[in-house]
């Protein structure tokens, strides 16, 4: 729910292997090697293509430039990266996952975009992408949602002095205008902050260009909002910072804002519906206790990856 890995000279010398897939100018050469190797498991340049034809096409991401290219193909690996060390600690964790709730959360992603599993499944076969490359995803996700749920969760606690701090720290009006929003987090951890902002404002041009939301939101945020599409509910002024209600409060329905740098990275904020209440009602309670809890796990989330990170062995080939 960041974290970059840059990719070194070799595999920028070796970009002639993958050219076709990529639509470039850069004559084709054949074979496979291994671009990054996470512990005792390796990540090949076919699996990276693989995965970046993938997200090209389902995103609809244009890619105008090798410095778009580059961009988007080291996102792509640190993605990768990251699912396979979370693979790692959910095996010493002896967490599992079964085929039916593999199956289930594919069935809700085809549902997303108006298919049923097989005209899914059909999507990748006609494309050229393979299916295995995607379940191996889904799998990440879904063990990474249990290891919050399993490990994480329990460990988070909100306390009645945090939430009198919350209401003191915000003014509630009578009449507070609501903001239904969802984001996609680029987080700079393990990349340079520019590197990630220029990454960031990248997906925010390529958003207002019609670029897929949802699936943005699943192949790169960091946020723990990205398990629910990056919908993070509704917000009014006091819940949020300053500089975020600057930025959806400017928003039409359906609009995109331009990267907002937060202390835990880039969030572009999506607005999804607005609504006005005239009293703030009991469950305002609940609400900031949830608030409170959800930066705090999220935090916590994002704190256990790094640390997973820094204990592994890392290597770009």
């Amino acid at each position: 729910m960041k974290k970059l890995i840059f990719l070194i000279l070799l595999f920028w010398t070796n970009l002639s292997s993958f050219a076709a897939q990529l639509k470039l100018n850069i004559p084709a050469n054949s074979g496979d090697f291994i671009t990054a190797k996470i512990n005792n498991k390796a990540i090949t340049n076919s699996e990276l293509i693989d995965r970046y034809r993938y997200v090209v096409t389902s995103a609809k991401i244009s890619i105008k430039s090798i410095d778009d290219q580059k961009l988007l193909l080291n996102q792509i690996l640190d993605k990768m990266v990251d699912e396979e060390l979370i693979r790692q600690e959910a095996a010493t964790l002896k967490i599992e996952i079964t085929p039916e709730e593999v199956g289930d959360a594919v069935e809700m992603v085809a549902l997303q975009q108006k298919k049923n599993p097989t005209q899914f499944k059909i999507f990748f076969i006609n494309n050229g992408f393979s299916f295995d490359h995607y379940l191996r995803q889904v799998e990440a996700e879904i063990l990474w949602s249990k290891i919050i749920s399993e490990t994480l969760r329990s460990r988070v606690k909100v306390t009645e002095v945090e939430v009198k701090e919350f209401f003191e720290q915000h003014k509630f009006n009578t009449d507070v205008k609501k903001f239904y929003v969802a984001e996609i987090l680029i987080s700079p951890t393990g990349k340079s902050a520019q590197t990630a902002e220029q990454f960031a404002a990248k997906l925010a041009i390529e958003l207002r260009q019609g670029a897929d939301f949802k699936n943005l939101v699943k192949q790169f945020s960091n946020g723990i909002t990205a398990e629910n599409n990056g919908e993070i509910g509704w917000v009014s002024q006091s819940d949020i910072d300053s500089k975020i209600y600057s930025a959806i409060s400017k928003l039409n329905k359906g609009g995109y804002s331009d990267p907002v740098s937060l202390s835990d990275g880039f969030h572009i904020f999506k607005l999804l519906e607005t609504k006005t209440e005239t009293k703030i009602a009991d469950q305002d309670l609940n609400a900031a206790r949830n608030a409170i809890f959800s930066r705090k796990l999220q935090t916590l989330a994002k704190g256990n990856l790094m640390d997973i990170r820094k204990k592994a062995f890392v290597e770009i080939k």
